[in-house]
């Protein structure tokens, strides 16, 4: 009798926990129901694209860079028997940075010398003998042919011994050293790297409007990231003629005897300032979606959302320049785009 109480407590017990959750479904359905009939429309605010006169100044960011960068590689083998110069430390074009062992190219340099020595000797003698008719032609051509062989083993011999001393081949600071005493090298190793950083380089991207109004010899102040109170002079040293995929052009500007502070790596902005003036179509940056790389904005049509896609050049941080899209007096979604898709209806407020 108890066993049977007992199940019939169970079966109620699930009924009751079916209906709850039942009812609580229902009452969510209704709730996404009526949430959905109170948004029929998204509440967005509107932007009118300005036509305003500005003058064609513009600014445009790049990376300082070295004006000379290149790995010191090692043309022959053995060991590291002196240093000279380690990483930091600052070096003139040809000055000693490492010796590697010589000791068995110098011991072939000294008999490579003695041969061309007798060389020489053997060729005067039988000069002199040939011309009393002494000895036969081919045996003169024989001692010369002898005698350029060992100039040339020797200047051979002479270019090893020489790639044995690694010397700077520009003024600049190492950057990184690859060796320690004792180190073994072969040829092709890298040993060093060497970095000129006088006069710097900034490497800069410009659109097509923009590098119309650049010109050589251009002087463009230059402020530095990292360090706000450091301005520098730079010289446009460089302009290219064509443009990339992007459709930029690459200027770069050449920075003399920069402030030591300054390093290849650091983010700097150009400044480039132009008295004249034209109009521009211009629009809040945060009116933009999807980027810069595919900028889109929405028009309000019926009431309905439309995507548009445009063209924009950046003004400033806040600001943009339509090129292509739009027209002067046409309105634009500006915020409340989070929740808008194309054929979505909105409402402005």
């Amino acid at each position: 009798m108890k066993k049977t109480i007992l199940i019939l407590f169970l079966f109620v017990a699930a009924g009751a926990v079916a209906f709850t959750l039942y009812s609580n479904k229902s009452e969510l359905e209704s709730a996404a129901e009526e949430a959905m009939k109170s948004s029929e429309f998204v509440p967005v605010t509107l932007e009118r694209v300005e036509s305003k006169t500005m003058e064609l100044s513009f600014e445009s960011n790049g990376i300082f860079e070295a004006h000379q960068e290149l790995t010191i590689m090692a043309e022959t083998g053995g060991a590291v028997v002196k240093i000279h110069k380690r990483k930091g430390d600052y070096v003139r074009v040809g000055d000693l940075i490492l010796q590697i062992d010589d000791r068995l190219i110098q011991a072939e340099l000294t008999i490579a010398e003695l041969n061309l020595d007798q060389s020489k000797k053997d060729l005067q003698r039988f000069t002199n003998l040939m011309d009393t008719d002494a000895i036969t032609k081919k045996q003169y051509e024989d001692t010369e042919r002898g005698f350029k062989i060992a100039e040339a083993q020797l200047k051979s011999i002479q270019k090893r011994a020489e790639d044995t001393q690694i010397k700077a081949p520009i003024s600049g600071y190492i950057n990184q050293d690859f060796y320690e005493q004792g180190t073994l090298v072969s040829p092709g190793m890298p040993l060093a790297e060497l970095i000129n950083s006088n006069p710097l380089k900034l490497n800069l991207q410009v659109s097509e409007r923009e590098v119309a109004t650049v010109k050589l010899g251009q002087k463009i102040p230059v402020k530095v990231n990292a360090l706000p109170n450091v301005i520098q002079e730079g010289t446009v040293s460089f302009i290219s003629n064509k443009a990339d995929g992007a459709f930029k052009y690459e200027v770069i500007l050449e920075i003399k005897n920069p402030s030591p502070e300054i390093k290849p790596g650091m983010f700097g902005t150009a400044t480039f300032v132009s008295p004249d003036q034209a109009e521009r179509l211009l629009i809040n940056r945060k009116s933009i979606v999807g980027g810069l790389k595919n900028p889109g904005v929405f028009t309000v049509e019926n009431g309905v959302a439309v995507y548009r896609s445009v063209q924009i050049q950046p003004i400033n941080s806040s600001l943009v320049e339509v090129l292509e899209g739009l027209a002067a007096g046409d309105e634009i979604i500006a915020s409340g785009l989070i929740n808008v898709k194309a054929g979505v209806q909105v409402k402005a407020q």
